[in-house]
């Protein structure tokens, strides 16, 4: 009885070891990408509610190179960074600038997009008479201005202190914002303030240069810097879908409008 008793005791921890290996082998498996709806033509909800746009189909490119299956988690982009430093996510795939701000936090290996050297302003229906930069704001009498929290115009917004700043989940919340007054204008990334533009014409769009300090580089695929495997693994699929020309066919699908973020 107690002999019996022992080999149930032993199958039972190996039937326990062999689930974890195979939950480990599992999660090996599977690539997890997080990123952030509402931010056309890089990620959007289609009409069946479905993920779909730049960084999706970028995002499935890589995990097809890596023999990998995927898995995408749609979350606020605020708390994307915070996710891939806990191990929930493996890379970010959001249309993320590459600043070196944020370069401190992550690594960002470029994919897509040239240097931003321009703050895009989103006003609806008409754009206020003599602005010529953003500190003509100022003259304003609302100094209300919505943007999406976390992204890289929130950081450049910051710096100017007689703004209202308000802070926004997504880009249609943005657009609903100046639609019904609760801003005088919006601040979006150059790409998406074009892509939006073509679809309501009520958008009028007036851009304002950055200083050279203030300039991105790009587009980044956010990884853990301490992920070290995985940044060599991913540094050379990027390679090989820059030199195949992958990343530039997609850009064409999804940039049609602005000549392929």
């Amino acid at each position: 009885m107690l002999f019996n008793k022992k080999i149930q005791i032993i199958s039972l921890a190996m039937i326990l070891f062999t689930g974890c290996n195979s939950f480990e082998k599992t999660k090996k498996n599977v690539l997890i990408v997080g990123t952030n709806s509402g931010f056309p033509p890089y990620e959007t909800l289609n009409e069946s509610g479905e993920l779909e746009g730049f960084d999706i189909d970028v995002a499935r490119c890589i995990a097809k190179k890596m023999g990998k299956s995927l898995e995408i988690k749609d979350m606020a982009f605020d708390s994307l960074i915070i996710a891939l430093k806990q191990g929930k996510i493996d890379l970010i795939l959001a249309g993320v600038s590459i600043t070196e701000s944020r370069k401190q936090e992550i690594e960002l290996i470029h994919y897509s997009g040239k240097p931003l050297n321009c703050l895009t302003l989103l006003f609806w229906k008409k754009t206020p008479e003599n602005i010529k930069e953003i500190n003509d704001l100022a003259q304003m009498p609302s100094k209300t201005v919505c943007v999406q929290a976390g992204t890289i115009q929130d950081e450049l917004l910051s710096k100017y202190s007689f703004l209202d700043i308000k802070h926004l989940e997504n880009v249609s919340d943005l657009i609903l914002d100046i639609k019904y007054g609760g801003s005088i204008a919006a601040v979006i990334d150059y790409a998406v303030a074009v892509e939006l533009q073509t679809k309501m014409s009520e958008i009028k769009l007036v851009n304002f240069a950055l200083k050279p300090e203030e300039q991105t580089l790009g587009m980044g695929i956010g990884i853990k810097k301490e992920n070290i495997s995985l940044i060599q693994k991913l540094n050379n699929v990027i390679g090989e879908m820059k030199n195949d020309a992958t990343l530039l066919r997609l850009e064409q699908k999804w940039f049609k409008k602005i000549g392929g973020k």
